[in-house]
């Protein structure tokens, strides 16, 4: 009970210094308290001061086996969301918010258009988004030739199209894609390529 209670103290003192104002105490525990928040716990007021989004994002990932041997088809993260959503008077937190923003508040803002890390916070968000990938891909990757247990290997495709203005809903919109390069799924792996020198067909 103890242990429960001091955990819970913490993350109450804890999600106190992240919405309050920046104070001598945030700013020296600015890394553990990031820590903690992201991004499980993170903050915002968009219910008081909503920002709807003006994108339509398509997230889409492939898997591979070491020095991509064999690698699956592209499986579209998105339209699983979709899918589950649709129909579904009460969908749930993730089906409508996780892989968004795991892209959008995640990985976009802190990574460039090379997909070069700018914060602190980068490689945690890359994992994060392959984590949430890995999760959804590992039961179907089998039927595509490669087994849960063979990956290795992770590559991203986003499209991202404008949402028509109000005056102009009809009017067609480019879509833009950004692929994120094959990386190795571990977190301590920063190797983008095989050692061989192969590359994914």
């Amino acid at each position: 009970m103890l242990a429960i209670a001091g955990t819970a103290l913490y993350h109450l003192g804890i999600t106190f210094l992240t919405n309050s104002p920046e104070n001598t105490v945030s700013t020296r525990f600015a890394e553990p308290i990031s820590k903690w928040v992201y991004p499980w716990f993170e903050q915002n007021w968009r219910l008081f001061a909503p920002n709807p989004m003006s994108q339509n994002f398509t997230i889409e990932t492939r898997v591979a086996t070491d020095c991509y041997q064999q690698v699956t088809p592209w499986y579209n993260l998105s339209q699983m969301d979709y899918d589950t959503i649709l129909h579904n008077p009460f969908p749930g937190h993730t089906e409508q918010n996780e892989l968004r923003r795991a892209w959008t508040d995640g990985y976009s803002t802190t990574h460039d258009q090379s997909d070069v890390g700018t914060t602190g916070r980068a490689e945690m968000m890359r994992q994060y988004l392959v984590n949430i990938a890995l999760e959804r891909v590992r039961p179907l990757s089998g039927k595509d030739g490669v087994a849960a247990a063979g990956i290795t290997n992770i590559e991203f495709r986003v499209t991202t199209t404008d949402i028509p203005p109000a005056d102009a809903p009809h009017q067609v919109q480019q879509p833009s894609v950004h692929i994120i390069p094959w990386r190795q799924i571990s977190p301590d792996a920063v190797s983008y390529g095989c050692p061989n020198g192969s590359v994914a067909p």
